[in-house]
């Protein structure tokens, strides 16, 4: 999962910027006055970032959406370029649907006896639970799943790395893992079973027949977004864009992911009116 969930403001400065990259676009031709205009600048085109730009939607089509960077550079994607097209819309505790229909997603602190301490959930309902599976698992601070054995025996090396006892469930050396003073983390998926919204409380049910619940971490706020499968229809002018590139094309961006940001819940989107 992602860590590009939630949209600020203050991340349109990570936008694409307009340094050429070599060996991973594609070159103009001479006098392709379109290519040009897609990419912006006529000396080279501009970098594509390896942890996603943001941008805001400018135009929308039934085949092509338009984002625009901070800069003002324009770029055009077609979609049938984008490999995972995802919109996020604002949700609230009280749009939990209370019959385990719908689908949790968190990762945060693990806080023991299955609590996990987190700043933001995502929601999955009716179509889009097949986005997500039920899903337990222990996450390292450097963002590698636990398991049992480290196969490539890296972590016997050194007796202090912490990490590597976590990884090993502290059996191997009685140092505590956790006094490094990273935290272990928890990815849990699973079914909304019970809310208590004074207390922003979550209990979700497991595989195993086992219960998580999930709680706002040190903050005491835990935002949430219902997560939907993206189409033309529901893109709109003002929408927020984060954007994974692969390449840069003659049309345009192609993506391995796109997701838009909406100001409005689902249940208030009307996807008749005029874009």
């Amino acid at each position: 999962m992602l860590d590009t969930r939630r949209f600020g403001t203050g991340l349109l400065v990570a936008l694409l910027s307009s340094c050429p990259l070599s060996g991973q676009v594609a070159m103009a031709q001479n006098g392709d006055i379109a290519f040009q205009a897609v990419v912006g600048q006529p000396l080279g085109l501009p970098q594509l970032p390896p942890q996603g730009a943001w941008g805001e939607v400018i135009n929308v089509t039934a085949r092509w959406i338009v984002v625009q960077n901070h800069s003002g550079q324009q770029f055009p994607i077609a979609i049938d370029d984008i490999q995972e097209f995802l919109i996020r819309w604002p949700t609230s505790m009280n749009d939990l649907n209370p019959n385990g229909q719908s689908l949790v997603e968190a990762v945060g602190q693990d806080a023991g006896s299955n609590v996990v301490r987190v700043n933001h959930v995502d929601v999955f309902n009716g179509s889009n639970r097949t986005l997500v599976a039920p899903t337990y698992n222990s996450i390292l601070p450097n963002n590698m799943v636990v398991t049992t054995l480290d196969p490539g025996f890296n972590r016997f090396m050194n007796p202090w790395d912490y990490a590597g006892q976590n990884m090993l469930y502290g059996w191997a050396y009685p140092v505590p893992a956790n006094m490094s003073g990273i935290p272990s983390r928890l990815h849990v998926v699973g079914n909304a079973v019970g809310r208590e919204p004074q207390s922003q409380m979550i209990r979700i049910s497991l595989p195993g027949n086992n219960m998580a619940t999930i709680v706002p971490d040190d903050t005491g706020q835990m935002t949430m977004s219902e997560v939907t499968r993206g189409s033309s229809n529901y893109a709109r002018k003002g929408d927020f864009a984060f954007m994974l590139p692969l390449q840069i094309a003659p049309r345009g961006l192609i993506l391995s992911q796109l997701v838009l940001y909406k100001q409005i819940p689902l249940a208030q989107f009307n996807p008749h009116v005029n874009r």
